[in-house]
């Protein structure tokens, strides 16, 4: 860094110390309602004091980051304001809550995202190793596809990431760890009529198809295996990320679906679907764990160890 970058630096960090939780709890309000007025109403104050926290934020901060007018509208440096505020803020009322739950004899809690790939075999085995351990360890679990989850992350709702692995796992404030492989399998209900045949990247497409969203990693994955082969990507019937859904539509119905490895063997040890003899040419990551880079806090290490173990 430069002598000037450094001295553009310590003032913006000067100006930083002055700023209060409250400043950022109001900037996220109004930047929520859209407008002065309705942010007053929805946290009970006059719509004056509610532009005089406005102000005194803008000067703690040391930028502008609204042009005022019969509209409020935004600068470019409220964006960034806003996404290290939706940070402070959710890390002051996790710390508050761990408080609590320490003084509540309650033991500390772990925010855990996970996939099914996850969700299947890995996290289940780690929560138990952590239960016959006997230490107190209170785990929340939101399941849901590799997107959703990152914008929790980066949001401060999660404390770690257990699934699928991609570039965002190696962003600078992200530490992360691969833990073993699992390739995607196709798999079909039990009397589907490709079984017991050997079946082709061309007669499977002309069976309906279940897929994950447009613009996932795992369905640029599909696609690209079909065009590979010199196929046209599969038109989807249905576009579906849910377990139960997609189960029981291949169950029913003589359409395809992707699965993670663990959770076709899984669903197939239970004779609810079969999996096919066809590979994906290409993948989307290792199954591993990524949470915040700063030194996680023992419950936190304590879930990880775990997973290590339940490999």
């Amino acid at each position: 860094m430069d002598e000037t970058a450094g001295l553009v630096a310590n003032r913006f960090a000067s100006h930083l110390r002055r700023v209060r939780l409250r400043h950022l709890e109001v900037l996220l309000a109004v930047a929520q309602h859209g407008s002065l007025s309705a942010t007053a109403r929805a946290i009970g104050a006059s719509q004056p004091a509610v532009s005089q926290w406005i102000a005194e934020v803008e000067s703690a901060i040391g930028v502008p980051l609204f042009v005022r007018g019969r509209q409020l509208r935004p600068t470019p440096h409220l964006p960034t304001v806003l996404r290290h505020a939706r940070r402070m803020v959710a890390d002051s009322q996790q710390m508050a809550l761990e408080l609590q739950a320490i003084s509540d004899g309650l033991g500390d809690r772990v925010r855990v995202g996970t996939m099914l790939a996850a969700s299947a075999g890995l996290l289940p085995k780690a929560l138990l190793r952590l239960r016959a351990g006997g230490e107190p360890l209170r785990v929340s679990v939101v399941e849901d596809i590799a997107q959703g989850l990152w914008e929790r992350f980066e949001r401060r709702e999660l404390d770690l990431i257990v699934g699928r692995l991609d570039e965002r796992a190696h962003a600078p404030h992200v530490a992360s760890e691969p833990l073993y492989d699992d390739p995607h399998c196709i798999v079909a209900g039990p009397t589907h009529p490709l079984l017991g045949t050997r079946p082709t990247w061309k007669r499977a497409a002309a069976h309906p198809w279940i897929l994950p969203p447009t613009g996932t990693r795992l369905r640029t994955a599909i696609d690209a295996t079909f065009v590979d082969q010199g196929l046209p990507p599969p038109t989807p019937w249905v576009e579906s990320v849910s377990p139960t859904l997609n189960q029981w539509l291949m169950r029913e119905t003589d359409c395809l679906g992707v699965l993670s490895g663990g959770a076709a063997r899984r669903y197939a040890g239970q004779k609810l679907l079969r999996v096919l003899n066809l590979r994906l040419k290409y993948d989307v990551g290792p199954i591993g764990m990524a949470w915040d880079a700063r030194e996680p806090g023992p419950a936190l290490q304590r879930l990880l160890q775990a997973l290590r173990e339940s490999v």
